[in-house]
């Protein structure tokens, strides 16, 4: 059996996949977030509230700090162009929660049982 090296805990971050935006008619490439970046877009959600078959109660998750969260996943994971938070949140109204979700399902949190699986609900 294999011995787990740091070299390969750390090349989950190098992967990268390119991202074409409509809006833009321009690509855009993005890696997969840290697990430490993970817990800070987290924190700002906090509980995600779950209905009783396991899926997200998106009728009681706080709008504005979901749209936070998303722009920050989005920044962190854009590796070109290169975009702070701020910047993420001066695009077309609807990009940064397209990139942020993609960036989240790259990171393999692709849904609410991801998050749960994860310890993160």
């Amino acid at each position: 059996m294999k011995k787990l090296t740091k070299e390969d805990i750390l090349k989950g971050k190098e992967k990268r996949e390119t991202l074409h935006l409509d809006s833009y008619d321009a690509d855009i490439v993005l890696r997969p977030l840290t697990d430490g970046e993970l817990s800070e877009i987290f924190s700002i959600l906090g509980s995600i509230p779950l209905k009783p078959d396991g899926t997200p109660d998106v009728g009681k998750i706080d709008v504005t700090k979901n749209f936070k969260a998303l722009r920050l996943a989005a920044s962190l994971g854009m590796i070109e162009p290169k975009l702070s938070a701020e910047d993420v949140g001066d695009m077309k109204f609807g990009v940064p929660e397209f990139i942020g979700t993609r960036v989240l399902e790259l990171s393999g949190i692709s849904s609410a049982q991801g998050a749960k699986k994860k310890g993160l609900s």
